[in-house]
């Protein structure tokens, strides 16, 4: 420890948290051991040290592996002096490097500097955070919702936002290769459908998907299934139906149950049984489903950008399902209606970022579809659609075509079209409907039974 810091903690002040030996320990081991570099620098930033002069020897040093030149001490040196920097010495750098008996240890100390590190981080935005409420400037929800933005948003962001070309190409092969020790099992969570899951690859963290549809035609639903199409912990905007009707509609797609006997009371004790049944499986004691509702009217997307994030740090949420998104308000009610949209769009796909989960959002179709022939919709059908297919990374349009043939020879059968796909193929996904129980299924070729 410095005269500094000795003087600093004998006068009370606080000196913030670093270790002076771990950052050395991380520089005289990448002299010794240059072809680390790459593996430390996806971890750690030059903005991670504590030491003005420790950020200038890491930068360095990044900067001279991309061009793929060594970076012991003296090539460091020379570089500095060509370069005219004077505020390392290079006698520092060779005691660092003689310092460092090896390289062996060198992730363990990344760690220590980054841990350090978020710990400044976190006392920064908590200082900054508190003279703004002292300052009595901002509304108490703002205040709460951009601490709470900030604080999960370094939660998030751990390994940095900038990467060379190796470390890019590294990680697309270390993928690659994930890929293939999963023996073809989906990288996403599963929807459900194992037909849509093959095309989209289940649902992609930090993905933003657009489910459009006409009324009546299945997509709260379909919304439902996917919920339960895996049992990871999920969060539900519901700004369409109460919870009441949230939970008969969950217990008629896991129970089998038919929803009208459930809503006019006529259920059977079968049904009875089902229901119990539907409840102990989603229930379990040794797995308990975690479905968070927040049931309310026209919300704003300040108000779900809320929700998501404590549900996210409570509750672990692995995707967010909102219904639907021209029911979510803008937060100035004055805009129009395109721009309240376009700004719950950007705000949705905010969330999926920085919560780093996939968020499923259905959207309403505009009604001049029905006045076509052929009335399948595609992406340009979006209500208010431009920000909705600039934001989404997935689009699908959903279509049964007895809604307007009763006497359709599909009839039982939905159309799911995956109309944008960032990930992969565009097309066609067929699926049985079953609107007694409000399932969506997968269609099961060579059989009757649907």
């Amino acid at each position: 420890m410095s005269r500094f810091h000795h003087e600093a903690l004998a006068m009370g002040l606080r000196v913030p948290p670093h270790s002076t030996e771990a950052e050395q320990a991380v520089l005289g081991g990448l002299m010794l051991a240059p072809g680390r570099i790459d593996a430390v620098a996806s971890h750690l930033n030059a903005t991670d040290f504590y030491r003005r002069d420790h950020q200038i020897i890491y930068q360095a040093m990044v900067t001279l592996a991309q061009r793929g030149q060594p970076c012991d001490a003296i090539t460091l040196g020379e570089w500095f002096e060509r370069n005219g920097f004077v505020d390392v010495d290079a006698a520092y750098l060779i005691e660092v490097a003689n310092a460092t008996p090896s390289a062996a240890n060198i992730a363990a100390y990344a760690q220590i500097v980054h841990g350090h590190s978020t710990r400044r981080r976190v006392i920064d935005a908590a200082t900054q955070l508190t003279e703004r409420a002292f300052a009595l400037g901002d509304e108490p929800a703002d205040l709460l919702d951009s601490g709470i933005a900030e604080l999960m948003g370094m939660q998030r962001v751990e390994q940095g936002s900038e990467y060379t070309l190796r470390q890019a190409l590294t990680l697309a092969f270390d993928a690659a290769m994930a890929a293939q020790a999963r023996g073809g099992k989906i990288p996403g969570i599963p929807t459900g459908l194992s037909d849509l899951d093959d095309v989209l690859g289940g649902l992609h963290d930090s993905d933003l998907v657009i489910i459009g549809a006409r009324p009546a035609m299945g997509k709260t639903a379909l919304l439902l299934n996917f919920a339960l199409g895996d049992d990871s912990p999920a969060g539900l905007i519901s700004a369409e139906q109460p919870a009441v009707q949230i939970g008969s509609r969950l217990l008629s797609i896991e129970g089998g149950v038919n929803a009208s006997r459930l809503r006019n009371g006529s259920h059977d004790e079968e049904d009875l049984g089902r229901m119990s049944n539907a409840v102990g499986r989603l229930l379990a004691p040794e797995a308990p489903r975690e479905l968070m509702v927040f049931d309310r009217a026209a919300p704003t997307i300040a108000e779900v950008m809320r929700t998501a994030r404590r549900w996210k740090q409570q509750y672990g949420i692995r995707r967010l399902l909102v219904d639907y998104v021209q029911r979510i308000k803008g937060t100035n009610p004055k805009d129009s209606r395109i721009d309240q949209v376009g700004e719950v769009a950007q705000g949705l796909k905010g969330i999926a970022r920085e919560l780093n989960i996939p968020v499923v959002a259905l959207a309403q179709v505009n009604r001049k579809v029905e006045e076509r022939s052929d009335k399948r919709p595609g992406m340009g059908d979006l209500a208010n659609s431009s920000e909705l297919e600039k934001e989404a990374d997935q689009i699908l349009m959903l279509y049964r075509d007895e809604v307007y043939n009763p006497e359709s020879p599909d009839k039982g059968i939905a159309e799911i079209n995956v109309e944008k796909n960032r990930h992969g193929p565009t097309g066609f996904v067929r699926a049985v409907w079953r609107p007694e129980t409000m399932q969506f299924r997968d269609m099961v070729r060579g059989g009757d039974d649907w």
